[in-house]
């Protein structure tokens, strides 16, 4: 029988372990397995789906497809699938799947919030991820990335391209975070925007998931117009270059003397 519960949250296959300690919870592929493997068991007359990480809208349609080719699209109701990304510009990701930032949004004078949206093939799960929980490195990387969306959307003073550097990110893990849905909290602690060439600031950023705060970050970063910082990088890369390959030839020196 393919489920006793009114109610199923499926979550991506990377999430496999949260899903096994939970009746309730199926990954995608073990849905579909059911639905094809079941196919003259007795059903609930009505069962939701509703989606948790690792969900977007390409596994939402294949699931539509599934239960529409074995006729059960008036029995099984799908709730609306994660929203999808912020662009590549905010979040500064090239790729999609890396993107955790979703529906960012204003939600009163220096305060944003947004969910948050983890692809089945982040970078993050594709080579660690265990247990029932998200990993930690998640929660770090999207509250980087939360800066960045919310700085990118919302609080340059014109379209000129900056330079981001992190001053200093420190993050607490207050609770463990899982693969269902969550929102990000944003909270500008403190800014200094006189000189447009060179915004800084200090946030708080947290990770909330059923009422609960499960880390919270707080990031000092300034944005610089580009031209600024592009210099003194590549005046700091030649010093750090000249003096790792002085270092060597220097060792290569001595090697050679005894």
């Amino acid at each position: 029988m393919l489920t006793d519960h009114p109610t199923l949250l499926l979550v991506g296959n990377r999430f496999s372990g949260f899903s096994a300690a939970h009746p309730e919870v199926l990954t995608v592929s073990e849905f579909i397995r059911h639905l094809r493997n079941d196919a003259g068991a007795p059903r609930p007359e009505h069962l939701t789906l509703q989606p948790g990480q690792g969900i977007g809208e390409s596994q939402w349609d294949l699931l539509r497809l599934e239960i529409a080719e074995r006729g059960l699209s008036h029995r099984i109701h799908l709730l609306p699938a994660l929203p999808a990304p912020a662009g590549r510009h905010e979040t500064h990701k090239h790729l999609e799947v890396n993107r955790l930032i979703a529906s960012p949004r204003m939600t009163g004078p220096g305060r944003y919030r947004a969910d948050l949206r983890v692809h089945n093939d982040n970078e993050l799960l594709i080579d660690h991820q265990t247990g029932q929980h998200v990993q930690g490195m998640v929660a770090v990387e999207a509250a980087r990335q939360m800066f960045l969306t919310v700085t990118e959307r919302f609080l340059l003073p014109d379209d000129r391209e900056r330079y981001f550097v992190i001053n200093s990110l420190d993050t607490e893990f207050e609770n463990f975070l899982f693969p269902l849905a969550a929102e990000i909290d944003y909270r500008i602690v403190e800014s200094d925007t006189a000189d447009p060439d060179r915004l800084s600031f200090t946030v708080e950023i947290g990770i909330e998931q059923a009422g609960r705060r499960c880390t919270r970050t707080e990031v000092r970063f300034t944005a610089f117009e580009n031209r600024l910082i592009e210099s003194k990088e590549q005046r700091r890369a030649e010093k750090a270059l000249a003096a790792v390959v002085e270092r060597r030839e220097g060792a290569y020196a001595d090697a050679a003397v005894h």
